[in-house]
């Protein structure tokens, strides 16, 4: 995440987060990510696949392909209770 996003949400370096997706009225969990500071546009987070997979809407896919889009998920990050 890029270091100002950290500050903003509250979060330093090193915390642990769950991460949030509720498109389509569905709420899907990525359970404990690790918070890293990276030179990362603003407003933005990147993670790995296929641990993130499940953030991912069954129903959001590309047109022609009908692939899923992963490559814009919106999130919401919550600290993970211990």
């Amino acid at each position: 995440m890029n270091e100002k996003d950290i500050q903003r949400a509250g979060l330093k370096a090193g915390d642990v987060v769950d991460l949030i997706n509720e498109d389509d009225g569905q709420r899907r969990v990525a359970h404990r990510f690790i918070v890293v500071a990276y030179n990362i546009p603003e407003r933005n987070t990147a993670t790995y696949f296929p641990e993130t997979n499940v953030l991912v809407p069954l129903s959001s896919v590309a047109e022609k392909s009908n692939t899923p889009v992963s490559k814009m998920v919106i999130i919401k990050l919550q600290k993970a209770e211990s």
